[in-house]
């Protein structure tokens, strides 16, 4: 539903700051969207069906269906980029050691034990450095990307995972964060936890941020933000199975509370970790003579859990943990084009940055190469003087990388130390993750939980920070310093504002707090940025279908739609009104 301006100023509750911003920007700054520049929401749906039943269900980092993509991304960048004038970039990261499992099964004796998921990058190891970044030479240029050495036996060694584990049960308790478990008690033995959603949930509490405002179908500040507790919490407050190897504990069983079965089946979570050899892999490295591989550990649901500490936990019962994987060394890389602006390769030209990334366990997770694409073909059919500011489009490997890229879960990092020409000369960025997402949620009826879609689209977070703020506010749970909610940044919150009005879309815009994703390295140093980032629950799950069948195409395509709008608006603003927070 279409509002008009006056409306919008009304139901959002902006003051007039927003009309300010619309008058000091230039005349041309209200410029419509031009709608004929976007393909329609049948075509880009077409591309994440395309994209799902070719090149996936998973998109694992290094994984063949992931090198697809990234190859399908490069090519619809080049053919998209190169007749505006643009270049596009590969940047290998060599020598990537990819884990990935094979099979993964939990028995009780005779008795087969129904597993829910498996813990990512728990057995085996990595003991390589890696060896440093090399930033670009030029602004318009690759930079060298970065690699582990090849494993060697002595220097460099893959510790092949061991599939297998047989043991009794020892129930440890309730796991709330690191150190919380005596993993000693279970030297020689199967651990079992029980890992509590609502618990982690609440180590990174709602309180952290700042709302700034809610949108719905066409109405704005009509509903409250929405926190409700989910699996990908535990990538806050990781169980850490590194302390499992070294206390000589044969094997983990991790028990899920608080979701339902059909929440819990297929998380792969938590996906930030490690290798979980003792000690844990890193960018480091680590002396292989002293390394030692990590252990087999799976996720059940609730009621298994139940049954292992009722029934066989204390026991004389063998139990057998098995998860069959293996590392192999092997290439990923990041994609990432120029879009040339009219002041291109002139000491004052600017660029804005849109980027996502391209791994993955499922099409939601992640599909906005696709939006980026797309996208990018909007401002390329502009004439180049109808870009006052040069772009960047960039997909990104290693998200699920278990910290061989960047920092933080995100690889980001790396391509920002790679270009620093562009990062001097970026005025402002743009992150797009998890778009057309439906909201599925836990329903309780009596005693029993049932998960299923609630027939509402998900209220994606939207995350709007003045970085000056945030790098004096930073905090972690595992610091045991809380992140602190803060202001936004007053002209990207009007873009934004303005961008979803009259938008099929649901959202919750925040600032303070912890900016997740992959455009919370670019806020890090400053960058002015908006992260649109949907976390449904089923973000991380691994499902037959891909979680294609939880997705929305109209929401699909409303949120490139936006994302346009908003970049559009960046282009229009100057460096000053971008980072009129700072």
């Amino acid at each position: 539903m279409a509002i008009s301006r006056r409306k919008f100023v009304a139901r959002s509750g902006a003051s007039l700051s927003a009309l300010a911003l619309l008058r000091v920007l230039p005349a041309n700054a209200a410029d419509p969207f031009q709608e004929g520049l976007l393909p329609s929401a049948d075509e880009m749906w077409s591309e994440v069906k395309f994209v799902n039943d070719t090149m996936g269900p998973t998109r694992f980092t290094g994984s063949p269906q992931h090198s697809a993509f990234v190859q399908y991304l490069k090519d619809q960048l080049t053919n998209i980029l190169h007749p505006a004038g643009g270049s596009v970039f590969e940047e290998t990261f060599a020598n990537y050691p990819r884990w990935a499992a094979t099979s993964w099964t939990l028995s009780a004796g005779s008795r087969e034990i129904p597993v829910a998921s498996y813990f990512p990058y728990c057995t085996g190891g990595f003991t390589g450095a890696r060896s440093p970044l090399v930033p670009a030479p030029s602004l318009a240029a690759a930079g060298s990307g970065g690699n582990y050495p090849l494993a060697d036996g002595i220097n460099v060694v893959v510790i092949p995972p061991k599939a297998s584990a047989t043991g009794s049960v020892v129930n440890l308790g309730n796991f709330t964060g690191p150190g919380s478990i005596n993993w000693a008690q279970a030297a020689g033995k199967i651990a079992y936890i029980d890992v509590s959603v609502e618990v982690l949930s609440n180590t990174l509490p709602p309180s952290v941020y700042t709302v700034q405002g809610t949108y719905d179908e066409g109405a704005f500040n009509t509903e409250t933000s929405f926190f409700p507790p989910v699996a990908i919490a535990t990538i806050v407050l990781p169980p850490d199975i590194t302390n499992a190897t070294k206390a000589g504990v044969l094997g983990v069983i991790l028990g899920w509370q608080g979701i339902s079965n059909g929440n819990a089946e297929g998380q792969y979570n938590p996906f930030t970790v490690p290798y979980s050899s003792s000690p844990a892999s890193s960018q480091a490295g680590s002396n292989p003579s002293q390394t030692t591989g990590g252990i087999p550990a799976l996720w059940v649901t609730e009621d298994v859990g139940t049954l292992i500490k009722s029934e066989i936990a204390g026991k004389a019962v063998p139990v057998t943990v098995h998860l069959d994987a293996e590392i192999r060394q092997v290439s990923t890389s990041t994609v990432w084009g120029i879009l040339p602006g009219a002041n291109f390769g002139k000491p004052n030209d600017e660029f804005l940055i849109c980027n996502t990334h391209s791994d993955g366990p499922n099409i939601v997770e992640e599909n906005a190469g696709i939006s980026l694409f797309n996208v990018a073909q909007y401002f390329a059919r502009l004439p180049q003087r109808e870009r006052p500011k040069s772009m960047v489009f960039m997909a990104a490997t290693g998200h699920f990388g278990h910290g061989f890229f960047g920092s933080g879960g995100t690889a980001a990092p790396d391509w920002i130390r790679q270009h620093p020409q562009i990062i001097n000369q970026t005025v402002g960025c743009m992150t797009i993750e998890h778009f057309g997402c439906n909201e599925w949620e836990d329903i309780k009826r009596g005693s029993t939980w049932f998960y299923e879609a609630t027939g509402k689209l998900l209220q994606s977070e939207v995350i709007v920070t003045d970085p000056a703020f945030q790098k004096g506010a930073a905090g972690t749970p595992s610091s045991g310093e809380l992140p602190k909610p803060g202001p936004a940044d007053p002209t990207l919150h009007e873009i934004f504002n303005a961008s979803i009005a009259g938008a099929f879309d649901r959202v919750v815009v925040l600032s303070g707090g912890v900016f997740s994703g992959e455009g919370g390295a670019f806020h890090a140093i400053g960058v002015p940025t908006i992260g649109y980032i949907p976390n449904p629950q089923y973000l991380c799950a691994i499902a037959p279908d891909g979680e294609i069948s939880k997705l929305d195409s109209k929401h699909f395509h409303d949120q490139v739609v936006v994302t346009v709008k908003c970049l559009i608006a960046m282009q229009k603003a100057t460096a000053d009104q971008l980072k009129s927070a700072r």
